[in-house]
């Protein structure tokens, strides 16, 4: 496939650790969030739940960043907001396991994601934090399971970071191609 084909927003999108604490618009982060609820799920269950800070209420935001990892943390607090995505993992219309709610609120944030770079924003999503401490602080029941933390806001000078973060900014991580993902007929036949 042409790489002419992808769209370039899809192409050109990426995860910084240099943000600027320059307030996010609320017009955009709603745009965001809007865009995640446009996302495909099973059924239609939309299992995706979203609650973010920003630094204007410095207090609650500060606890966010407390969830992450402290390699995290470092550069993270820079950014203007931070949003957690959990997951629903039980159905609402008859109380199963909906085995497809991290699938669908991946798709979610992909979403939020492609909107964001469609808007100058930028969003860097995080493994590294303790979901134990995000379930303690909301009070969440077994059937809400966080999934990421997102770091968001506009890019940074890379002052307030790290010499070596800011060196992984400048350097894209790889990707991989096509063919080392997907496959045609059987596992060992590449796609294309």
């Amino acid at each position: 496939m042409k790489k002419e084909l992808v769209l370039e927003i899809i192409q050109e999108r990426w995860s910084p650790y240099s943000f600027s604490s320059a307030p996010v618009e609320d017009f955009k982060l709603k745009a965001m969030l809007e865009a995640a609820g446009y996302a495909p799920s099973c059924n239609n269950e939309q299992p995706w739940v979203f609650v973010y800070s920003t630094q204007q209420d410095s207090e609650v935001f500060n606890e966010y960043i407390g969830f992450l990892a402290e390699a995290n943390q470092i550069w993270a607090r820079h950014a203007y907001a931070i949003i957690i995505s959990m997951a629903r993992t039980k159905f609402s219309f008859n109380g199963k396991t909906n085995k497809y709610a991290f699938h669908d609120t991946g798709m979610a944030v992909s979403n939020l994601l492609l909107q964001a770079f469609a808007l100058d924003i930028y969003v860097h999503q995080m493994a590294g934090f303790s979901t134990e401490k995000v379930k303690e602080y909301f009070n969440l029941g077994d059937d809400l399971e966080p999934v990421a933390i997102m770091a968001v806001g506009y890019i940074g000078d890379g002052l307030s970071i790290p010499p070596e973060l800011f060196k992984r900014d400048e350097k894209r991580r790889p990707k991989k191609t096509v063919n080392e993902f997907a496959f045609k007929n059987a596992l060992s036949h590449p796609a294309f």
